[in-house]
């Protein structure tokens, strides 16, 4: 399949498409960004912004009061940069609930700064603290966050198929990318792949948009080693696997695409 064609349907057929905010809760906040945030061109990465996006929905729960009903663990993440925030740049922080299910929604979060705006869309399973099994989502949840959904439903099946030609890439883990919850912390996955674009020579800063979708399966446990395997590359993008325990844990989807404005 022609790389192009395949990095533009992953961004079309998403489930998470980006959706605007219309009306209910929305969570605001500001913050400036640093040097752990930003890769050595003053750019922020893709894994400082999952870490940031990861932030503000604890910081939402946490004030809306339902933060002890469960464990959210992600599934699904699409962040799409438009421009570039900066090395200290104010940026601008909202969050929303964009469309729930059974036991899971769909939180949107906007990144924005006077150097570019970051638009980021997340699949959150709520689990049950002992089990780990998804537990249902409360009438609570509903009552708070269920008008910004405006009776929006999403689904928690995922979409990227695994690589099958792929390069192989050593991926070892570090004591400080393990959670609390004991395994690889979803915003690291994203340093693979700033890692990995870095290696390929993949510029950002000539690049109308770029976007990357992970999806997340079993996921990554301490102690664990893990070998990425990198196919679909291109000068569009590239797909990453990441291989634990002979299993497929996250997939994540890296590629470009031009500005319409343009």
């Amino acid at each position: 399949m022609d790389p192009t064609l395949y990095f533009k349907s992953i961004e079309e057929t998403s489930p998470l498409a980006l959706i605007e905010y219309s009306t209910g809760r929305i969570f605001r906040t500001t913050r400036t960004l640093g040097l752990g945030d930003c890769a050595s061109d003053g750019i922020l990465r893709f894994d400082a912004a999952a870490r940031i996006t990861q932030d503000i929905a604890s910081q939402d729960l946490a004030d809306s009061g339902v933060a002890d009903e469960g464990v959210w663990v992600v599934r699904r993440t699409h962040i799409r940069f438009k421009g570039a925030p900066r090395y200290q740049d104010r940026i601008a922080v909202s969050t929303f609930c964009a469309g729930v299910g059974r036991a899971w929604a769909q939180r949107r979060t906007t990144l924005e700064s006077p150097n570019g705006r970051v638009e980021v869309s997340s699949l959150w399973v709520q689990t049950d603290p002992m089990s780990r099994s998804p537990k249902s989502l409360s009438s609570n949840f509903h009552q708070i966050f269920g008008p910004s959904a405006r009776g929006r439903s999403t689904g928690a099946r995922l979409e990227i198929a695994e690589g099958q030609e792929y390069e192989t890439f050593a991926w070892p883990l570090r004591v400080t990318d393990i959670d609390v919850l004991g395994h690889l912390n979803n915003a690291a996955y994203f340093e693979a792949l700033e890692q990995i674009a870095h290696r390929n020579d993949c510029v950002r800063a000539d690049v109308a948009v770029v976007f990357a979708l992970a999806e997340y399966r079993e996921g990554v446990n301490s102690g664990e080693e893990v070998e990425l395997h990198i196919s679909h590359q291109s000068p569009h993008g590239f797909q990453l696997d990441f291989i634990s325990m002979g299993k497929n844990q996250c997939s994540i989807v890296w590629g470009t695409e031009e500005d319409p404005s343009r």
